[in-house]
């Protein structure tokens, strides 16, 4: 990024071009990338795990038909009163690892109805993505893409929840998989992070069981409960999704690899 006060090359320049003069229009470029209209995906979009081709049939193995259904979908203005409802039930076993806002910034927590609209007006211009996670047509949780970011980076974070009834079933490991492969994939991301807190064994697991790179410990990364909190980093960049074999984080995740 620029320094304050740094001038910029006019459009209309008209020193000859060279070395030095192709190095000032690439900065140039750089600095103004993600400037124009955003990138645009699919949205509303709904993602359902897939069955895994050529998959021999394991032994003590759960047919699909006994499986959950589980299905990824946007957040609407008429999940209020189950999403209620569900972080209501949840309010103490989820606020320890609840993003909060410092005092003094100004912010004001959302209404319901307000914040679904302005996360669909964000998710059509491309800077997010809310999600819930269905289990056999019940709300279950949640999976929010925030922020989404073009231009030279093009990356995002995604945090999530899921309600205790569906706790320790690997279904939100499956709805991070299934995220993950989309925002890699279809979206055209190139990396994508999800931070949890060292204390939260988990989440942790969760990261560490996609397979997820660990790249270390975030000092003060974000106000969780009232402080301000450290965070493990974990990311995957798109060429590690879609490596030789050509196998996503949904795919090596029902194939136990």
């Amino acid at each position: 990024m620029a320094d304050d006060g740094a001038a910029q090359p006019s459009p209309a320049s008209t020193a000859p071009a060279g070395p030095c003069n192709g190095r000032l229009r690439r900065a140039a470029a750089g600095l103004l990338l993600g400037g124009g209209s955003s990138a645009r995906f699919t949205w509303p979009v709904r993602l359902e795990p897939e069955p895994v081709r050529g998959e021999p049939a394991r032994r003590g193995s759960v047919s699909p038909a006994a499986r959950p259904s589980v299905v990824v979908r946007e957040l609407r203005a008429d999940d209020e009163d189950a999403w209620r409802a569900l972080r209501q039930a949840e309010n103490d076993r989820l606020a320890p690892w609840e993003a909060t806002l410092p005092v003094g910034g100004g912010e004001v927590l959302s209404a319901f109805p307000v914040f679904v609209r302005r996360q669909a007006r964000r998710a059509r211009l491309g800077e997010a993505m809310p999600f819930v996670v269905e289990v056999d047509g019940a709300l279950a949780g949640q999976v929010a893409v925030d922020p989404i970011t073009w231009g030279a980076t093009r990356s995002a974070q995604v945090g999530y929840w899921i309600g205790s009834t569906w706790q320790g079933r690997g279904i939100m490991r499956l709805s991070v998989a299934l995220v993950l492969d989309h925002l890699l994939g279809p979206v055209g991301l190139h990396r994508v992070e999800i931070n949890v807190r060292p204390e939260n064994e988990r989440s942790l697991a969760l990261c560490r069981g996609l397979g997820l790179r660990e790249e270390g410990l975030r000092r003060g990364y974000m106000h969780i409960n009232g402080s301000w909190a450290d965070h493990v980093s974990f990311a995957a960049l798109a060429e590690e999704v879609h490596g030789p074999d050509g196998t996503g984080f949904q795919e090596r995740l029902t194939r136990g690899s």
